[in-house]
Parts: structure tokens; sequence; C-alpha cells
């Protein structure tokens, strides 16, 4: 049973100021030259005036890193090395605990960066498991969904996605838990029969409770993108406007809600009183590139194309 990793919702991320993410891109430019970086400040703003019209479209970043790395397939050996990608770094922590006596693994992903700081475009939290350096990654299916972040020196900068596995989710066992629903026909099955699917998948979890034993090592890896789409997202993120790549469907829920080219698009449920309980929307590209297209300092602007960062394993042993 396929799960998704990443779920649309929009993304809670605090912004120093808008200058920490200027600040990052100049000091990033410095790092590659041999001219030494300027001193950090957070009261550091752009100075020549000009400016580029930028428009946000999650097909065009997506399609900017097709094809840089493809996750290593399930059972393959796999020992990659760590290292950062236009200048960050994926950093993560992964601790074992037993929740209800089931051995369940909590992945916490983050970034950083040894700059004074970089605004840039990652995921949420791309994870690759191995057992004996042998790849055992849970069959999530998670597509990248490029968000916003600023990371600071000697700071994680946590992407506020957790993941969490247990032996079950491993995709060296999924394809006994995928046999047990195989076929199955949810239109005309019977409550009995229903029932009985889920008596199977609960024995199934049960059997997996424990995690084989093995050395374990999780890794994050992500596309870092500077350039446009990061300068512009950091604009926007000024705006308070984040989680970018899933606005076509949160917009409802954002500064942009009331935007009379959007709201055709949404679809409001009240309550008796005329309370507000949800929103629902799904605003076509073309005219979410016309309300996000905003005028970018070019000083925002890193003209560097997208590289992939792989984080340093966490690790730990099961007997």
């Amino acid at each position: 049973m396929r799960k998704i990793l990443l779920a649309v919702a929009a993304l809670a991320i605090a912004v120093a100021s808008a200058a920490a993410g200027w600040f990052g891109v100049k000091a990033w430019k410095s790092s590659q030259s041999a001219e030494p970086a300027p001193g950090a400040s957070s009261s550091a703003t752009p100075t020549s005036g000009e400016t580029v019209a930028l428009t946000f479209r999650a097909s065009e970043v997506e399609d900017s890193v097709a094809g840089l790395f493809t996750a290593p397939a399930c059972g393959e050996t796999w020992t990659p090395e760590s290292g950062a990608a236009n200048g960050v770094e994926p950093k993560l922590d992964a601790s074992l605990r037993q929740v209800a006596g089931v051995d369940t693994v909590t992945v916490v992903p983050g970034y950083t960066t040894d700059t004074a700081g970089i605004g840039f475009l990652a995921s949420e939290g791309e994870i690759i498991v191995t057992r004996d350096d042998v790849v055992v990654t849970p069959e999530w299916g998670a597509d990248f969904v490029p968000e916003y972040y600023v990371a600071t020196s000697g700071e994680t900068t946590l992407t506020q996605n957790n993941v969490e596995f247990t032996g079950s989710t491993l995709c060296d066992v999924a394809a006994e838990l995928n046999a047990i629903w195989d076929g199955f026909d949810w239109a005309t099955a019977t409550d009995a029969e229903i029932a009985e699917k889920q008596e199977e998948t609960a024995a199934f979890n049960e059997a997996h409770a424990t995690l084989p034993p093995g050395d374990y090592k999780v890794y994050q890896w992500s596309p870092i993108i500077l350039g446009e789409p990061a300068a512009l997202a950091r604009v926007l993120a000024s705006e308070g406007v984040t989680g970018v790549a899933t606005l076509q469907y949160t917009i409802g829920y954002s500064p942009l809600a009331d935007d009379p080219r959007v709201t055709e698009y949404c679809t409001d449920q009240l309550d008796a009183e005329g309370a507000l309980i949800s929103r629902t929307c799904d605003v076509p590209e073309d005219v979410l590139a016309e309300v996000l297209t905003r005028d970018v300092p070019v000083e925002y602007i890193a003209d560097v194309p997208p590289a992939v960062a792989f984080s340093v394993a966490a690790e730990f042993t099961v007997e």
C-alpha cells in the first residue's frame, strides 16, 4: 500500500527578515569567488534598485531538477557521500522508540549552511533508508515539492515535516502487504470481507512490529535551488505567502485568499451562521502565475543551476 509522504499543506516557516535572505545569496556568491564574504548584517538591503518581473510555476521548478538524481531501488546496495550543494547541506536526526509496542523511527529533517545565511528552495524531507547498506526505504511514492527555507551558519532550519516509519512500511516487505489488498474491490466488498482484510493487515503489522536486526542508516537528500524561483519565493515569504508549490490548492488560506483573480476557482463551505468552515481551491497554473508575478530585486538572484545535496547519515543499530 503506497503512502504519500508529502501532504498538501501550507508551510509554516518563520523568516526573520527579508534582508537575511538577500544577504544569504550575496554571501553565497562571495563564497564561490576569491573575494572574502562581506560581514554579516541583518540590516543589509539591496542598493541598486534594479528589479526584474518574475513569477512562480511549480511545474517549471520541478522540471528544472528532473534527472538530477534517481533514488536507489529497493534491495540495491547504496553508500553515498554526504555533501552540500549550492552552499546548503541537509541535516537530519533519526530516533528509534517503541510506540504501543511497535518499533517506530522518527526522522526530523532540516538544513544548515557554513555561510552567513542562504535563502533557497528544497524538499520538505526526502529520505533514503538502508539496513546493512541495502536500501529498504518505505515506498511512499513522494514527489519533489519545493519549499522556501533560510539556513544560517551553525543552526539547523527544520522543515516541519517529520517522517515516521516502522518495520511494516519498509520496501522489502511491501509486496506482502500489497498482496493482501491486491484486486480488492471496495465498491462491491461486504462488511465481512473488509473486516477480513483488515484482520490480515493487523496480523501483518504485528508480525513486523519489530525492526529486523541490522545497522540502519537514514539519509536526507534534496535538490537545492537558488536562482529566480528562490528569489521570488523570498519576496512572497516577506508578504506572508508560503507553501508556494501547493498554492494552487491552498491559496484560500493564504494572504492571497481574497484576490478576485482566484476567488472564482474557490468554493467555500459555511456553517449555519455563515461562518467559513473550509475553502476548496483549484486555481489554473496560468492564473496562479499571474497572481504570483512580482518585481524582484536583482540582488536576490544567484545565477547558479540546481544541484543535489546529501546529508551525513543518521545511524542506529537493531540487535
